[in-house]
């Protein structure tokens, strides 16, 4: 079957609004959907994934790695190593540079997969009403209308109104609550914000006690966990404190290094009585020589650690440079 994303296909709607009204909103009832309406709507709706709005050219990506700023005054070193003879420095440091900006092109593919990981939080298989009876289908097939069963250990499929019975959800996925709260369709917040409605559960989540019944009302990109995968590829790049003070770091080390072997020249070849020409390839190597080619290495190194370390804790991580503050927007 072929399938059409219609990414503003999905009915604007209220979720809060009267349960009656909003079936009637979502062309649907108690009863769930027939199979035959559900194809056609997943046709028109597009399936309950979430997607990649857009993908990163890995060439620029990892001309990013070989720039650094860190790195740009490596290859300066490199370049005047070369010029004066040393070619095994020179030699070394590019193989540092290239080692270097491989790994953490890797680790930057890894952390930038955000959305993928936030879709990690749907389940394979939902238990829906079809036809008059309780089916298990594949999540991705479900669309706005379907009525969904939901009982303890169930990981919530969509967003969705519950109108029957009341059930314990782990809200942690979107909130970062520790304790599961209480979601009953008997608690009714008619106009109040969404993530504070009592009586609607989310796509991600997870129903830790009870069961009940609920209405899809939003599947795919257009429920709250698409919106943070969707916000999450719309924040644009910013040059985050610990770049900038790397850059600074990189150009505080230029300008010491270019100070100390323009100063080296005349006191090497009037005081020491080089010539000028040996003169200069001791500044080049006394320049190279305070370039710290470890540094960036230990850099990447420290924040690729970094960032394992708060995906085992549950976080989405966007960018290496991301994990020196949770306060980043680059940190989900």
């Amino acid at each position: 079957m072929a399938e059409v994303v219609d990414e503003a296909a999905q009915p604007a709607l209220d979720p809060t609004e009267r349960m009656d009204l909003l079936a009637r909103d979502l062309r649907s009832s108690r009863t769930g959907l027939t199979s035959r309406e559900a194809e056609r709507r997943l046709t028109h709706f597009g399936a309950n994934t979430l997607r990649r709005r857009s993908q990163r050219q890995w060439p620029r990506e990892l001309g990013r790695q070989l720039t650094h700023p860190l790195g740009l005054l490596l290859w300066a070193a490199a370049g005047l190593a070369w010029l004066v003879g040393i070619h095994a420095v020179a030699i070394a440091i590019l193989v540092v540079i290239v080692i270097n900006a491989l790994f953490a092109f890797v680790q930057e593919r890894h952390a930038e997969r955000a959305v993928e990981a936030l879709a990690a939080y749907l389940p394979d298989r939902a238990s829906v009403v079809r036809d008059g009876a309780v089916t298990v289908v594949d999540a991705t097939q479900l669309v706005p209308g379907d009525v969904l069963t939901i009982g303890e250990g169930d990981r919530i499929s969509a967003d969705a109104r519950l109108f029957e019975g009341g059930v314990e959800v782990d809200l942690s996925a979107l909130t970062g609550e520790a304790m599961p709260v209480y979601r009953s369709a008997d608690l009714v917040d008619t106009h109040a914000p969404l993530m504070q409605a009592r009586d609607l559960v989310f796509s991600g989540t997870v129903c830790t006690e009870g069961e009940a019944r609920a209405m899809v009302f939003a599947t795919g990109m257009h429920t709250e966990l698409g919106r943070i995968a969707s916000l999450s590829e719309r924040v644009e790049r910013a040059e985050s404190p610990l770049e900038a003070q790397v850059r600074k770091v990189a150009w505080l080390i230029a300008l010491v290094s270019v100070l100390l072997g323009c100063a080296f020249i005349p006191l090497a070849t009037f005081g020491a009585g080089l010539s000028f020409v040996n003169a200069v390839v001791f500044a080049v190597g006394l320049l190279v020589g305070n370039v710290p080619e470890g540094l960036l290495p230990v850099i990447t190194l420290a924040l690729a650690i970094g960032v394992r370390g708060l995906a085992n804790r549950g976080a989405v991580v966007k960018r290496l440079s991301a994990v020196e503050t949770l306060g980043s927007t680059d940190v989900i």
